[in-house]
């Protein structure tokens, strides 16, 4: 039980890695530009539920498993709450796009950057806390 939240969050980085791809080529792309939109619409809310899912089991399994940690004060905890809320903002401006907003086609690139970022350093941060 201690891995779930490891394996799991390591399946969701690299699902939130593959579908912030998806977005970064559909920036650039001259052909094939609707295929990648499709697929990067089709994956992000499954992604988003995925690491949501596995926010909620590491702080589940910290608060059962983890005696020798203060859940809050941990970088981990925080770029988790950090990558989970960008990840929010940039769900909510994707339904904006769907409805032809143009600050939400400004906003949104930029929500998904800073929330790769944060699973960068988010996934740092884990391995130093690993069991």
């Amino acid at each position: 039980m201690s891995y779930l939240h490891p394996i799991l969050g390591g399946l969701a980085l690299l699902l939130l890695a593959y579908v912030a791809s998806l977005g970064f080529r559909l920036r650039t792309a001259r052909r094939g530009r609707a295929a990648l939109a499709a697929r990067h619409a089709r994956l992000a809310p499954v992604m988003y539920w995925i690491v949501l899912a596995s926010w909620v089991v590491g702080v589940s399994s910290t608060l059962w498993l983890r005696g020798d940690l203060e859940i809050t004060t941990t970088l981990h905890f925080r770029t988790g709450c950090l990558l989970a809320l960008l990840l929010t903002g940039s769900a909510l401006t994707s339904r904006a796009l769907q409805r032809g907003s143009s600050a939400a086609r400004d906003v949104h690139p930029w929500l998904g950057a800073a929330s790769v970022l944060t699973a960068a350093a988010h996934l740092v941060a884990g391995l130093r806390i690993m069991p």
